[in-house]
């Protein structure tokens, strides 16, 4: 929640976009990540709220969001950190500072991996916890919960995607400019 309602919309203000506006532009596709608890099935609805209520070129979008979706899992990153790190001590399994950027490391890669469907980064979790030999029987109190979990999860994850196509098209906007500039000064000193 902190990386959606901060850190995205400061990387939009950053690049001179408001948040609000881009944020209300693609509630639909938001709206289907959430409910449908994949950030796949809302690619559809994001790339047309991008390319009918936004400035975004197509071939940006085309490129871009698809991309993002199949390796930009953000929420899904921290969901296999926290509940490997909270599992694993409460069955008295501690990591030192290096293991725990291992796991950081370990977490991120496994998430690029997950594919955009519901409860992918549950199971995740529960193979990483096997693979070191953890009982998963707190991961059952765990999963009434995952259901809010994955529906915020896919939403942020799709709102970050959209999000960093907005940066990369405000970027290649302003570079094309940029070369446009240079052009027009060679041409006035020839």
């Amino acid at each position: 929640i902190l990386q959606a309602v901060v850190v995205l919309p400061l990387l939009l203000r950053s690049k001179n976009i408001s948040p609000l506006k881009a944020f209300y532009q693609v509630v639909p596709a938001l709206q289907v990540a959430f409910w449908s608890k994949s950030s796949s099935a809302a690619l559809p609805v994001a790339l047309n709220c991008m390319k009918e209520k936004t400035a975004i070129p197509d071939k940006i979008a085309n490129i871009s969001l698809p991309l993002c979706i199949s390796i930009n899992m953000n929420g899904c990153a921290a969901f296999i950190l926290t509940t490997v790190f909270f599992v694993a001590k409460c069955y008295g399994v501690l990591f030192s500072a290096p293991e725990m950027i291992i796991w950081i490391v370990i977490a991120t890669l496994t998430a690029v991996g997950n594919a955009g469907v519901p409860m992918g980064c549950y199971f995740l979790s529960c193979a990483l916890l096997s693979s070191m030999n953890i009982p998963l029987d707190i991961m059952g109190f765990i999963l009434p919960f995952y259901m809010l979990i994955d529906m915020l999860e896919s939403a942020i994850n799709v709102w970050s995607d959209i999000c960093v196509t907005m940066a990369v098209s405000k970027d290649l906007e302003e570079q094309a400019t940029d070369i446009d500039i240079t052009k027009t000064a060679t041409q006035t000193n020839l």
